[in-house]
């Protein structure tokens, strides 16, 4: 038997487990940190990529918009682009071209209208452009964690007006003309108030069509090309 060797006594043993579970807590604590925050950058860039997304349709509906008095459910005509007296957030608007890769049957020319709808911005559209009481529209989620939203529009003379039409428009131009600029202003729950400031194209007088007269055909037919 060789005196003068033994192996390591149980609180030697003790404290090198100890020493590694620190170890081990302290990395897993690292990596937690690492995916943690990994996951907020991941939510923070999807939250940005749908604010980008949101503005860019709105501000290519805006771009596209074009003269096309439409009627509503109820027969009634509707200017080519006007907001909702019952609902300041809503703007409704007749947009050019809306792709048609399948060849269906049916215009060119979108119906589309932008709201809030508690905290999410939508853009709806329909598939035809004189509607009838069962036109159901599309309902797309454009934004989430929209506080507040408000539009106004400024008229060919330079002024701002809460409303279009405004209310001095008369006749035919309540239908048919359009505001030279639009002002979106956007309370969002991240990113706090954000302001833009969007110009109308000056379209053609051959583009702008008088406002619909007379009786309509059959509710919610599309237009014949």
């Amino acid at each position: 038997m060789r005196y003068g060797q033994r192996g390591f006594t149980l609180l030697e043993l003790l404290i090198a487990i100890a020493i590694f579970a620190l170890l081990g807590l302290a990395t897993y604590r690292m990596l937690d940190s690492v995916l943690s925050a990994d996951a907020v950058t991941r939510e923070h860039e999807r939250q940005l990529r749908e604010l980008t997304r949101a503005l860019s349709a709105f501000e290519r509906d805006l771009r596209q918009v074009t003269v096309r008095p439409i009627r509503d459910a109820f027969g009634d005509p509707q200017p080519a682009l006007h907001s909702d007296l019952a609902d300041a957030t809503a703007l409704e608007l007749s947009r050019a071209g809306w792709r048609n890769p399948l060849g269906q049957p049916r215009a060119e020319v979108q119906r589309v209208r932008w709201q809030l709808s508690g905290e999410q911005w939508q853009r709806r559209y329909w598939r035809v452009l004189d509607r009838a009481q069962d036109s159901a529209p599309q309902v797309q989620q454009a934004l989430d964690g929209v506080e507040s939203l408000s539009l106004r529009y400024l008229d060919k003379d330079g002024q701002w007006q809460p409303d279009w039409p405004p209310a001095n428009a008369t006749g035919d131009a309540s239908f048919t003309e359009l505001p030279r600029a639009l002002e979106l202003r956007l309370q969002h729950r991240r990113y706090g108030e954000l302001r833009r400031l969007l110009r109308l194209p000056d379209l053609p007088a051959q583009e702008q069509p008088a406002a619909p007269q007379g009786e309509q055909g059959e509710q919610g037919e599309e237009p014949q090309s």
